[in-house]
């Protein structure tokens, strides 16, 4: 048997998922896309029509990669301490894949800027986390000072300025601040 081989759309979608993660959405082109993989535009958009929808596209396999990563939020057996260390895992993978930030949070930052589509995939992204971040800590005592938009909004933080100033250390210690609470 010969070796998997990745379909070309998907292809794209890696392309387009680390182009958006480097330079932004405005900063790529199908042309880009299409150079990559030594292909015309034109099949590029033979997948994606319109930079709109490739951009929808990405976002919502990003979206659905992380939340299969992160598994039931809820499982009986397992704890909030396991849940955020899996949640915390996420955000170093991320930022070691690359040393770039989290796509939505790079694509969040200019979401007035981008197409409708790609700007609801966003949202989605954002409240689909926020909300199997919410049903993980739903154990905690409302005392323990967690709650979803901090641990959200801290390690995007932390991720952005360990990119900005080139030092995972940033993300390390806001990952091991959310993960180590000793009191879940």
């Amino acid at each position: 048997m010969g070796a998997c081989t990745i379909s070309k759309r998907e292809q794209i979608l890696d392309i387009a998922e680390r182009g958006y993660r480097q330079g932004g959405f405005a900063g790529l082109s199908f042309r880009d896309i299409a150079a990559a993989l030594d292909m015309k535009s034109a099949s590029v958009h033979y997948h994606f029509p319109h930079k709109e929808d490739l951009g929808k596209a990405v976002v919502e396999r990003y979206t659905e990669n992380l939340l299969d990563s992160l598994g039931a939020p809820d499982a009986p057996s397992d704890t909030v301490k396991n849940r955020l260390a899996r949640l915390v895992n996420a955000y170093q993978a991320a930022y070691a894949e690359g040393e770039s930030s989290c796509l939505c949070a790079v694509l969040g930052s200019v979401s007035p800027q981008l197409p409708l589509a790609v700007q609801e995939a966003v949202n989605s992204y954002f409240t689909r986390l926020m909300t199997w971040t919410e049903t993980a800590l739903a154990e905690t005592e409302p005392s323990s000072n967690l709650n979803a938009p901090h641990i959200i909004s801290a390690l995007q933080g932390a991720m952005i300025l360990s990119v900005a100033m080139g030092d995972a250390r940033y993300l390390d210690e806001v990952a091991e601040n959310v993960a180590g609470k000793s009191d879940i």
